[in-house]
């Protein structure tokens, strides 16, 4: 586990570069107006892709681990693999379809104005590439290829969105096009690999469909939490593009999305050990995850607290590097929402393992409460600080729910007489 865990920790670091990198070439090249666009409808893409998955992305791997370590003999691995690839991207595309339908009413749903409507097609076919992209991540990771998962990420989400800035000539619009093109291309061959490695063991339709119930009875409930993890992020920046406009708007969602690029350093720890904690929950061995647990939750509150720290004395000087001395005036939004680091990385780090632990959508109840306070608080006031601290407010919440859930299925039960 730990080979796979350092390439897994090196990939999703060479990923956040890229995101970060990625803004940085969004504030030069498309400039304040362009940069707006740009990050809103990468928000706008992730809250409506991840519900659209139908909560497969987490079941997946949880069930093709658990069948791997031959735990449940009734269920084919190869069907659930089919299941995964069917269930997570016909949603998308038939959403991506009805959306190019009506440009300028999904436009006015998506970001409260009609005028980017000219992003619409772009931003389907950037929908479209995600959604292929996640459900064959998944499949691999609950395979135990984490090479092929790394290999995968690091190309769709390493180093095709800086190639997308490099070689593609336009605004926000032709970016988001050329990226969206690189995913379905990349995507799509590692779809065809997944697909020609499992039909020895084709079961047929009734068995797909039947693996498919199987999934969906514990991602749909699941769908919900998704929903509001990216809502969480996205809603107060769309609040905030209605309040203030597209300039501060961007500049709120670029300090989200520093946030969330902070947390996402922690993610390769999640993915690596819900495959793991599932098969082993589902062997009895509760005290042995309890062990594993304690020592990840340490290290990463420790992480998590000295980088926060670090980033609220450096910031000033990065933002004017790295996004620009018009970004100066949003130094105080980035310190705010750095406040949220700590309570966040809790939920990056336990997510999974809730997930492995417990057929309930524990999670997606813990983030739909956070999404209502955020939501709540952020409409109660609209100057764009008061919104950067009830964020915090919300992730900090999310943590103390996410900690008490992870305590109460892993604390030791009294013996019996």
């Amino acid at each position: 586990m730990r080979v796979q865990l350092a390439w897994t920790a090196l990939t999703e670091m060479i990923v956040m570069i890229a995101g970060l990198l990625v803004l940085k070439a969004a504030a030069d090249l498309l400039g304040p107006q362009g940069f707006g666009e740009y990050t809103l409808t990468r928000r706008a893409l992730n809250l409506m892709h991840l519900p659209l998955m139908m909560g497969v992305g987490i079941a997946a791997p949880r069930y093709i681990a658990i069948v791997r370590a031959g735990m449940s003999a009734q269920e084919s691995q190869s069907s659930f693999v089919f299941a995964t690839l069917t269930a997570g991207v016909i949603p998308a595309l038939l959403v991506c379809a009805l959306l190019n339908l009506v440009p300028e009413t999904a436009a006015v749903v998506l970001f409260g104005t009609s005028s980017l409507a000219h992003v619409i097609p772009a931003a389907t076919v950037a929908l479209s590439g995600v959604a292929l992209h996640s459900v064959v991540y998944a499949v691999y990771r609950g395979q135990g290829k984490m090479a092929n998962a790394n290999a995968l990420q690091f190309v769709n989400l390493g180093i095709m969105p800086v190639a997308a800035f490099v070689f593609a000539e336009g605004g926000a619009s032709a970016v988001l096009l050329a990226m969206g093109l690189a995913w379905l291309l990349f995507a799509g061959m590692a779809a065809i690999h997944v697909i020609t490695s499992e039909r020895l063991g084709w079961l047929g339709i009734p068995s797909v469909r039947a693996h498919a119930g199987t999934l969906l009875r514990f991602g749909l409930p699941r769908v919900p939490g998704e929903f509001a993890l990216i809502g969480l992020f996205a809603i107060p920046a769309l609040i905030a593009v209605r309040a203030h406009g597209v300039v501060v708007a961007g500049q709120f969602s670029a300090a989200i999305s520093i946030l969330t690029i902070a947390g996402g350093v922690f993610a390769p720890i999640g993915l690596v050990l819900l495959p793991r904690i599932s098969a082993q929950a589902a062997a009895g061995d509760l005290a042995g995850v309890r062990r594993l647990v304690v020592r990840v939750l340490t290290g990463g509150i420790l992480l998590a607290g000295a980088g926060a720290v670090a980033g609220v004395v450096v910031i000033p000087v990065l933002v004017r590097w790295y996004f620009g001395e018009a970004f100066m005036a949003a130094v105080p939004i980035f310190r705010v929402c750095l406040m949220g680091a700590v309570p966040y990385v809790i939920y990056v780090l336990m997510r999974n393992i809730l997930d492995a632990l417990d057929v309930k959508a524990v999670n997606s109840r813990n983030l739909i409460i956070s999404l209502i306070l955020a939501v709540a608080l952020c409409l109660v006031n609209s100057d764009v600080i008061w919104m950067a601290w009830s964020l915090v407010a919300a992730l900090s919440l999310l943590g103390a729910l996410t900690l008490y859930d992870t305590w109460l299925r892993l604390r030791p039960q009294p013996v019996a007489g």
